[in-house]
C-alpha cells in the first residue's frame, strides 16, 4: 500500500529535498509486527537518509521526537478513517 500521509513520494517528508537524492521508505511503526502494520494500513513517508537514519533522525540516537511527532502524525491520519480504539487495539498504545 501507497502512503496514505504523503501522496507523492518525491522528496523528503520532513525536510522536503527532492527525489534526486536518495530517500528511504519509513515504517512509522516499526518492529517485525509493526512494521507489517505500517505497510497494511499506508502509514510509511520517504526520508532523506539524515532525517531516517542520522544522528537526529528517526532511527538516530536523537531521533526520539522526531519518532514521536511522526507517530503522532499517523496515528491523526488513521483516525481520520478509523477510531482510536481501533488504532491501539491494532498498534498497542496512542501516541496522542
Amino acid at each position: 500500500m501507497k502512503s496514505i500521509i504523503q501522496k507523492h513520494n518525491e522528496h523528503c517528508f520532513i525536510c522536503q529535498i527532492p527525489r534526486g537524492r536518495v530517500l528511504e521508505e519509513h515504517h512509522i511503526f516499526f518492529g517485525q509486527a509493526n512494521r507489517k502494520l505500517s505497510e497494511k494500513y499506508g502509514l510509511k513517508v520517504p526520508l532523506c537518509y539524515e532525517h531516517h537514519r542520522g544522528t537526529n533522525g528517526v532511527h538516530g540516537k536523537n531521533g526520539r521526537q522526531l519518532d514521536l511527532r511522526l507517530k503522532k502524525i499517523a496515528q491523526r491520519k488513521f483516525e481520520e478513517t478509523h477510531t482510536r480504539e481501533d488504532f491501539i487495539r491494532i498498534f498497542g498504545k496512542s501516541y496522542l
